[in-house]
């Protein structure tokens, strides 16, 4: 069932049961969608926002109940009530396998906002699946803020990672799309084959889930959080921390560390791009565990301690120069109860947290 709803926040009731709501946030322009959700990920062509869910009614009469309230225009509410029936639902998921087979390329759109863990919504994985399957030039663009399975990762062309873009992010995806921009985002977190990999949900440490143990949950993994847990437990994520590709490629070298004026690091690397297109790098350079780690001191196998962003033309190379501050190079001594320096360290530089290529002692 669908509530549309133009210039007010609506909320949908069946049987006295609160099924969802949606609308224009107050204070803002009448009608406006001003934060994407898990329903208006498309806006429609009249202007109103969606709500929708999925709910199973028994036969016989039920009660719908619509409450509004306007937005700060106070400009007349517009509401609409819809439904789609699961005949129409399959209709339209033909429709679209239909019009796979006759396009060039596919593009699939995928969302969620949370639930449920780590996966897709509804039967979101089947229709890509069934549209890989008819057009062999397939791409899906993910609305998504967190990892997700992609059991379909090896059927498609392509995927794009847009989050939640909000108002203008039609224009972003169809200029990425269209290759008027090339990609140069970097993903803030490790995206896991499974959500067993990462340690809050990983059965064998009770003590990190939600529950806990006794009811208390212990973040037993210290600071070895992200992209440390799986260096730590040496697991394959599906992409790393810091991933991302482009429509070109690029080379490094030359790399050097040198004492920077306030006792940090600067570390200087050369980029070359090396494809085809303009397009923008991302260099990140990361600090190893010392050799040798005083006793009670815990160390992450390494730790991300500087980055950049730098544009290339095709065949253009820059340095690239970034400062690694005092503290990154010190650990807290409890015992002392102090920071305390730790010099001996190696340096690497890559693309991200597991495509460092190259590696200098200090």
């Amino acid at each position: 069932m669908y509530l549309q709803v133009l210039g007010a926040r609506g909320r949908l009731m069946i049987d006295g049961k609160r099924i969802g709501q949606t609308g224009a946030a107050k204070g803002t322009v009448h009608g406006d969608v001003q934060y994407a959700t898990q329903d208006n990920g498309f806006p429609t062509t009249d202007g109103l926002d969606n709500v929708r869910r999925a709910v199973q009614l028994t036969a016989g009469p039920h009660s719908i109940t619509v409450m509004a309230s306007s937005d700060t225009s106070n400009k007349p509410e517009q509401i609409r009530l819809n439904w789609t029936t699961p005949e129409l639902r399959e209709s339209n998921h033909r429709a679209a396998i239909d019009a796979a087979k006759k396009a060039h390329t596919a593009v699939v759109f995928v969302w969620t906002r949370g639930k449920p863990d780590f996966a897709l919504p509804g039967e979101q994985d089947k229709l890509v699946d069934e549209i890989a399957a008819v057009n062999p030039n397939t791409i899906v663009v993910m609305n998504v803020s967190q990892p997700v399975a992609m059991p379909w990762l090896g059927k498609v062309k392509g995927v794009l990672q847009m989050w939640w873009p909000g108002d203008e992010g039609g224009w972003a995806t169809a200029d990425v799309l269209l290759g008027k921009v090339s990609p140069a985002g970097r993903l803030p977190f490790t995206w896991a084959k499974q959500l067993t990999d990462y340690a809050a949900n990983d059965p064998a440490h009770p003590e990190r889930s939600d529950k806990g143990v006794d009811g208390k949950t212990t973040y037993s993994e210290g600071v070895d959080v992200g992209y440390r847990w799986f260096d730590k437990q040496k697991i394959e994520p599906l992409f790393p921390f810091g991933f991302g590709l482009s429509y070109t490629s690029f080379a490094y070298s030359d790399l050097k560390v040198a004492k920077a004026a306030d006792n940090g690091l600067d570390v200087s690397v050369r980029v070359k791009n090396t494809g085809v297109v303009a397009g923008d790098e991302v260099p990140q350079v990361y600090l190893d565990a010392p050799e040798q780690q005083p006793d009670g001191v815990q160390f992450a196998p390494k730790t991300l301690a500087a980055f950049d962003r730098v544009t290339l033309a095709p065949g253009e190379s820059k340095d690239v120069t970034m400062h690694v501050s005092p503290r990154a190079l010190e650990y807290w001594s409890v015992a002392e109860k102090k920071w305390v320096r730790s010099d001996a360290r190696r340096v690497r530089v890559g693309s991200s947290s597991r495509d460092l290529k190259l590696a200098a002692e200090r």
